[in-house]
């Protein structure tokens, strides 16, 4: 495990910063995880989104409806959605997340223990995945951000297009579920304008740097990386990969809700975005 850590940079998978093999490596952000996250309102907010989702395209499609759980942490969403019939693939780069979700399904029904699935996997290279193999995908709380490099995002997007069953208007076939944060907060923050310019200034004279890119401090790694978004930048992610935005939900600026006078300046009020999309006829 020690010579996987300290891995050389150029050697780390596409798509994977310094910062996010750290965090990948570090066994206390998933033991923790669950402790560090409570009360945490957007974890409410698009688990529930996920469940009526799943809900709506399990009545379509009738029984054993097959969801893919990218980026799956500890399990938060993956869980509930099994205990609610599905088969639940899910994929995480960390081991030790993996871990704690078998952990967890000691401790459901043994009839559940068959539906779920685990796979180390790297978020950019999803080759793994069956053609027209889900009917439900989904990737939460900006773990799409945690990829580096816009190609690589988009190369993870197009295999989860892939992957999906043929969707339709009804209701049957597949979707996906993504959320970001919004960038447009940042001239909120103080020192916001200085750093927005900055780091915009940055990405014009760093061809490795992209903007909304973040590199932070963060429960005791250094140089944890996220990209964070803008509206058009996901929405043209999304099209250029395939898909077709069904509901687009602004959220409020601590992410509990929807944002109300949605309208109302969204780039510089939204906390971020959760997108739910079919893939495109």
């Amino acid at each position: 495990m020690d010579s996987e850590l300290n891995r050389p940079t150029w050697q780390l998978p596409p798509g994977v910063s310094r910062g996010t093999w750290d965090y990948v490596h570090n066994d206390s952000i998933a033991t923790q995880y669950d402790a560090f996250h409570a009360g945490h309102p957007l974890l409410e907010f698009d688990r529930k989104l996920v469940l009526q989702e799943a809900q709506r395209i399990q009545a379509a499609v009738g029984t054993d409806p097959v969801g893919l759980d990218l980026g799956c942490g500890t399990g938060r969403v993956m869980l509930p959605l099994v205990q609610s019939g599905w088969r639940v693939l899910g994929l995480d780069l960390s081991q030790a997340m993996l871990q704690e979700v078998g952990s967890k399904t000691i401790d459901v029904q043994s009839q559940f223990q068959a539906q779920v699935g685990r796979v180390r996997a790297n978020l950019a290279q999803l080759n793994c995945l069956q053609d027209h193999s889900i009917d439900l995908a989904y990737c939460l709380y900006s773990s799409v951000g945690m990829v580096q490099g816009r190609a690589n995002r988009r190369a993870m997007l197009g295999h989860v297009a892939r992957s999906l069953r043929q969707s339709d208007r009804s209701g049957a076939g597949g979707r996906f579920i993504v959320h970001v944060h919004n960038r447009g907060t940042w001239w909120q923050d103080p020192g916001g304008i200085r750093r927005g310019l900055s780091e915009w200034w940055q990405s014009l004279r760093d061809p490795s740097w992209e903007y909304g890119d973040r590199v932070y401090a963060y429960r005791g790694l250094p140089s944890m990386y996220l990209h964070i978004f803008s509206e058009n930048e996901l929405r043209q992610d999304l099209r250029e990969s395939g898909f077709f935005v069904e509901r687009w939900v602004r959220l409020n600026r601590t992410s509990s809700g929807a944002l109300t006078n949605r309208w109302l300046f969204p780039y510089f009020r939204a906390g971020g975005f959760l997108a739910v999309a079919r893939k495109m006829q």
